[in-house]
């Protein structure tokens, strides 16, 4: 059942912030949880810190979508086949990557590698055929997608039970959770439209499929940590570290509270006093 215990600034790991939240809405634990936007910064923090290892992890992944595409152009099959085929293997990739990226700080991947396998498998091919109806609902739906891998490397739940954990923790948190949707969605077009533009200059396919690729490698890891993120905050085993400005800001909040409370204090016993 250990999954965040730590966080971290180093690569891979986890250090554990000491600032005390004093505000927000509660998670399980009764502890405030974090705004949505510490999700991403965090994100883009620890990515930023180890961007190579992120991307090389990323890049392993992504041979099962080019694995897919390879099979497809090798071989003559009705459309929806070769859609399906290409989807199974993009979403098997980021299903991997967000077990890699959970079991850097929950650990235990031999005991649970049965679970996670068939957890993978399957969520990869309710993927692969929400995508290939259309990439639009595999979107709307990707957070029963994310948390049932992370669920199961987490160790809360075996088997094909971290799918009903999944889905649960989705409808619990559904406006945290599509509201990091909603941000993940940003960022992928934002990175997809700079790198279009700056490959302008290449052939149309060319540049459309570079220009995926690209985001790919960008997105996914950015995505997996945003959604261990999320989970880890509402199951109450991850503290994300605060900015300098948050950090200050909570200090300063937590100044006042205990400055208004003492006044409160003295004047309840000049009262009594009088």
């Amino acid at each position: 059942m250990g999954f965040f215990r730590r966080s971290s600034t180093a690569p891979g790991s986890e250090t554990k912030d000491q600032t005390v939240q004093t505000d927000g809405p509660l998670g399980p634990t009764g502890r405030p949880l974090h705004p949505v936007g510490a999700y991403f910064e965090a994100a883009f923090r620890r990515f930023g810190i180890n961007i190579g290892g992120y991307l090389l992890a990323a890049l392993a992944c992504g041979l099962l979508p080019l694995s897919g595409a390879l099979v497809n152009s090798a071989i003559s099959a009705p459309e929806g086949v070769e859609l399906f085929i290409f989807f199974l293997g993009f979403t098997l990739g980021n299903v991997l990557l967000l077990v890699l990226s959970t079991v850097l700080v929950s650990g235990g991947l031999r005991d649970r590698l049965g679970s996670i396998g068939i957890v993978c498998v399957v969520t990869a091919l309710i993927g692969a055929a929400l995508a290939a109806l259309h990439p639009v609902i595999l979107i709307v739906l990707y957070p029963l997608i994310a948390f049932p891998p992370i669920v199961v490397t987490s160790g809360d739940a075996e088997g094909l039970r971290a799918l009903v954990v999944g889905a649960r923790t989705t409808l619990r948190w559904f406006k945290r959770t599509y509201a990091c949707m909603f941000g993940v969605a940003l960022v992928a077009v934002a990175v997809w439209f700079g790198f279009t533009i700056l490959l302008s200059p290449l052939q149309s396919d060319l540049q459309r499929s570079v220009a995926f690729a690209i985001t790919t490698l960008l997105v996914w890891p950015v995505a997996a940590l945003v959604f261990r993120n999320l989970y880890g905050d509402v199951t109450g085993r991850l503290v994300i570290n605060a900015s300098p400005k948050e950090d200050e800001r909570r200090r300063d909040l937590l100044k006042r509270r205990t400055k208004q409370a003492k006044q409160s204090r003295e004047r309840i016993r000049r009262v009594r006093d009088e």
